[in-house]
């Protein structure tokens, strides 16, 4: 890429999946998928590390009963301290076992898993309201966190069942406590907090009352509205189902149409071809420039069919799994420039391989059509007599590093976002090259997010452009997957 003083460069990096497509959709939000359930899962163990974390604090602060004292708080270090021991014992199992659901597959039994948490807390939590205070303080609120959470990952009868068996285990523990069983406790040591916190019998039967009522009040509300919005979802999704049933549906038809309109056009530019050498008997002056008209038009249209057939067949979901394989990317790319190299010497334009050797996984064919694509740019939007710089080596990762640069036109910087886009050509470049169909880089940006591709373009308006390509390493079949690697996006001083 030349260097100017115009502009500053600018730069895009395509992501590696399209932002809210079919792939992150879940299939049925009726109900919450396995693979959801498991982060939710994981999401509680973090939470509850939080709660250890704090119970273990308490019990620390236990140790100074001083301070404490001032505070109007009873110390005490055995029952914190053994409640985040419980909690940290149970996280640990969990945990474990969240390991072992995603080594056997076995996501179905991540309700389970969940449903043992929640049950696991609950029993916790009584524990915890009776020696806080189970009538005098605020902590049997905390009950209303699980409520509101079943409601969001279970049915309402599920999550109603969380409700009715939060209520009984506070009133098992009240119930034990007036009943003889266990001496009620507090946190509370100044007479006038104590004061406050001792109710009369029908007070404390009317604050629970409230309680429970409150409780089950929460529960309608929130399941209630959990229901709105996994029906509002569901909707979407089936509506989505059907749209891209539709697409496909257009795209298979498309394909067909596009095959079809192949075998005439090329007919057609046989024939002008014919006329135009003479085979059939000198052309007046005037037939001859219309024939190359034919012949121009056609050509342009014939490109057009091919790269609608090429982005057909890349969005068709009936071909399966991608046929992959190690791939030497410096192949190939020598391969696409020996297809390029008519054009180059037609636009008079120099191109400068410099090509190692560099292993990838992809397919073969697919990174030929994203290369092919890269250089007729590359070759289109250059001035005539620049050149085309074109290098591959091995990358740290062990992937392939592709350099495709010119010295061409290049793209304004508030452009850069959109030229991946189907059928979108900047007004310079329609200038410059009337002839393109504005499909060329949307076909680069499938082949890219179908392999793991990370693309990087740094243009300049009048001093060219480059595009990066850092392709995933070789693997054997079930290796990890090149879409979750991280990979180092700076741009090396090769200049």
């Amino acid at each position: 890429m030349a260097t100017s003083d115009a502009a500053p460069v600018a730069s895009y990096e395509l992501p590696l999946r399209e932002p809210g497509g079919p792939a992150d959709a879940p299939a049925c939000l009726a109900r919450l998928p396995e693979s959801m359930l498991l982060s939710n899962v994981l999401w509680f163990c973090r939470l509850r590390w939080i709660v250890t974390a704090i119970l273990g604090a308490f019990g620390v602060l236990g140790l100074f009963p001083a301070a404490l004292a001032r505070l109007g708080l009873r110390a005490s270090t055995d029952w914190p301290l053994a409640a985040a021991a419980v909690l940290a014992l149970g996280n640990i199992a969990f945990r474990a076992h969240v390991g072992l659901l995603r080594r056997t597959a076995s996501l179905r039994h991540a309700r389970l898993n969940l449903w043992g948490q929640i049950v696991f807390d609950l029993l916790v939590l009584t524990a915890v309201v009776h020696f806080v205070g189970s009538l005098g303080t605020s902590i049997p609120f905390a009950y209303l966190f699980h409520i509101v959470l079943a409601c969001i990952f279970f049915s309402g009868a599920e999550s109603l069942a969380v409700t009715l068996l939060a209520c009984g285990l506070y009133l098992a523990c009240l119930l034990v406590e007036h009943g003889g069983g266990l001496a009620p406790d507090g946190l509370y040591t100044t007479p006038f907090a104590r004061q406050h916190t001792e109710l009369t019998a029908g007070a404390a039967r009317l604050n629970v009352g409230l309680a429970l009522g409150i409780w089950l009040a929460v529960w309608y509300l929130a399941s209630h509205l959990s229901a709105l919005v996994r029906a509002r979802d569901h909707a979407l999704a089936e509506t989505n189902r059907r749209l891209e049933a539709a697409i496909e549906e257009r795209s298979r038809h498309m394909l067909r149409t596009t095959h079809e309109l192949k075998a005439p056009f090329a007919a057609i530019h046989a024939t002008t071809q014919v006329l135009l050498d003479g085979h059939c008997g000198e052309l007046p002056v005037q037939a001859a420039s219309f024939v190359r008209r034919i012949e121009t038009r056609c050509r342009r249209l014939a490109n057009e069919i091919h790269e609608m057939v090429q982005l057909a067949n890349l969005r068709s979901k009936s071909q399966g799994a991608l046929p992959m394989a190690d791939v030497d990317a410096a192949k190939a790319l020598a391969w696409c420039l020996g297809q390029i190299q008519p054009l180059a010497e037609e636009r008079h334009v120099t191109l400068h391989p410099d090509l190692r050797p560099a292993r990838t996984w992809a397919v073969e064919d697919h990174l030929k059509m994203a290369f092919s694509n890269l250089l007729g740019n590359a070759v289109t939007y250059s001035h005539r007599g620049g050149r085309v710089a074109v290098r591959c080596r091995p990358a740290d990762d062990g992937g392939a590093l592709v350099l495709i640069e010119d010295e061409g036109i290049g793209i304004p910087a508030d452009k850069l976002p959109h030229i991946f886009e189907e059928y979108y050509r900047t007004d310079e470049g329609v200038r410059h090259n009337t002839q393109s169909s504005g499909l060329g880089l949307t076909i680069v940006r499938h082949v890219a997010q179908a392999h793991g591709i990370r693309i990087r373009v740094e243009s300049r308006p009048g001093a060219g452009t480059r595009f990066r390509l850092d392709l995933p390493p070789s693997r054997l079949p079930g290796g990890p997957d090149p879409l979750t690697k991280e990979t180092d996006h700076g741009l090396p001083d090769d200049r």
